[in-house]
């Protein structure tokens, strides 16, 4: 339960911050995207995760399931262990970022999505971490070729 609260405030921190920075800070557009749109979407993104996992916590607690969301053999989770849990995920987000910068935002997409589906879901079937990371690449693309209309810049692979 501890791990879930620090989660959903890290998250929530995280994005209020930056939709600060936003309005703010010294935050400006890039010049391959002339808008706010795409880091005021991930700020929301995040608010909004925290808010879904408040809101689960929440129902779960009001149904009186909240041993449900924890394994019979879980023990008590203690500040160090989400302490290295955020810095693996912080770690894991500047090696997805310099992946995108060097092999391009699609590939990398799919790559991460499952390394991490075979990480984090380790009962997963072969075919999906084959087919979902796929599906998530061409939603990407889908949403900043076809829907936003941003070029993908040129990289090592497409």
């Amino acid at each position: 339960m501890v791990k879930e609260l620090l989660s959903a405030a890290l998250v929530l921190a995280l994005g209020v911050a930056g939709l600060l920075h936003i309005q703010y800070g010294a935050w400006r557009p890039a010049p391959l995207v002339p808008s706010y749109i795409m880091p005021q979407t991930a700020y929301y993104f995040l608010i909004a995760s925290g808010v879904w996992l408040l809101a689960a916590l929440g129902f779960f607690t009001l149904k009186g399931r909240l041993k449900a969301l924890q394994p019979s053999d879980a023990k008590d989770q203690d500040l160090v262990g989400v302490g290295v849990a955020v810095a693996l995920m912080l770690g894991g987000a500047v090696v997805y970022f310099w992946l995108v910068l060097n092999l391009g935002l699609i590939v990398s997409t799919i790559a991460f999505n499952g390394l991490l589906i075979a990480v984090l879901a380790p009962n997963a079937t072969f075919k999906s971490i084959l087919i979902v990371p796929l599906l998530v690449g061409a939603a990407v693309w889908g949403l900043f070729v076809r829907m936003i209309g941003i070029t993908l810049p040129p990289t090592l692979l497409f």
